[in-house]
């Protein structure tokens, strides 16, 4: 039985998958929806390592400057914001299932200091890891 279970659009996306066009061929996507959709599959892919808007548009091939505003157009927000969101979405997922430090599920996603996770988590959560982890 070939069956595989997501838990999210991106991890479907990331996967490779897509809605077929006979489902939906009202969808048509630009060629600047499907540049962004490779970045956010590569920011998915790449959210534990150090990852630069140079990276992102190199995986591309176009300039840091045109992927970001061109990625805000898309998405209404830039880069590192969407690479924020994954990472704290992952944090969230370990502080609710799995019994590791804040350090360590600072490092396992993907921020590279404690003082920028703690930040980033508090903005975007409104509240610490360990109140999080508390709820």
């Amino acid at each position: 039985m070939n069956v595989e279970f997501f838990q999210s659009i991106q991890e479907v996306e990331a996967a490779g998958y897509r809605a077929c066009k006979r489902c939906q061929p009202e969808i048509e996507c630009s060629p600047q929806t499907q540049l962004i959709q490779q970045v956010t599959s590569f920011i998915i892919n790449a959210y534990k390592q150090k990852v630069t808007l140079q990276d992102m548009a190199d995986h591309v091939g176009i300039s840091p400057f045109y992927l970001e505003r061109l990625f805000k157009q898309v998405k209404a927000e830039t880069p590192r914001a969407y690479l924020e969101k994954i990472r704290i979405d992952k944090a969230a997922h370990l502080l609710k299932h799995t019994d590791y430090t804040s350090l360590e599920i600072c490092y396992e996603a993907g921020f590279q200091s404690p003082s920028n996770f703690y930040k980033v988590f508090r903005r975007l959560k409104n509240c610490s890891p360990t109140e999080y982890r508390n709820l």
